[in-house]
């Protein structure tokens, strides 16, 4: 009977320690580092799909009444941190031989459409050899699509011009401030 008893408690304490390894490996822990490393300032400006703006000019009342052309979705901006944006000609509109006087760029007048929603301050802007700025405080974001309105109000520059296409490069700049 000694012997049923000792070993009844051997086989007690054993089942006992094996419970306890069991359980015990059951609450283990390790510990994990999760970094989010922000290495610089991001930004982009990336045109639509069809950038290019083209007016015409074929009857009297296209001479007569302030012209509009609108680019919906015409560039995106992404940016973590405020930023601005600019507009220039990179030089004048192509010169005809036959014409005295070039066609101004300040003839065309840049703005954000009203549409545009979430993206700063929108200015109207002439358009020039020098930066002017279009957008001030514009806000962080993840894409900001904007619409812009290219607009001739006056076409009276455009009077006593040889028939032909004349073209300038607006380039759009976005600058985190």
């Amino acid at each position: 009977m000694r012997k049923l008893f000792l070993f009844s408690g051997i086989l007690t304490l054993a089942l006992v320690t094996q419970f306890r390894l069991v359980h015990a490996q059951t609450d283990q822990t390790g510990n994990v580092t999760v970094s989010i490393d922000l290495t610089a300032p991001v930004i982009s400006i990336d045109l639509g799909a069809d950038p290019n703006v083209t007016f015409v000019y074929s009857t009297p009342e296209d001479y007569t009444t302030p012209q509009v052309e609108p680019k919906l979705g015409h560039f995106t901006v992404v940016s973590n941190q405020d930023y601005e944006v600019t507009v220039q000609a990179t030089e004048e509109f192509t010169v005809v031989p036959e014409n005295d006087v070039p066609i101004p760029l300040n003839i065309v007048q840049v703005s954000v459409d009203p549409s545009t929603t979430g993206g700063g301050t929108p200015a109207v802007v002439p358009l020039s050899s020098t930066a002017g700025t279009l957008v001030t405080d514009g806000p962080a974001t993840i894409g900001t699509t904007y619409n812009i309105n290219y607009t001739i109000p006056d076409a009276t520059s455009l009077i006593n011009k040889m028939p032909d296409v004349y073209s300038t490069t607006v380039i759009y700049t976005a600058t985190q401030i």
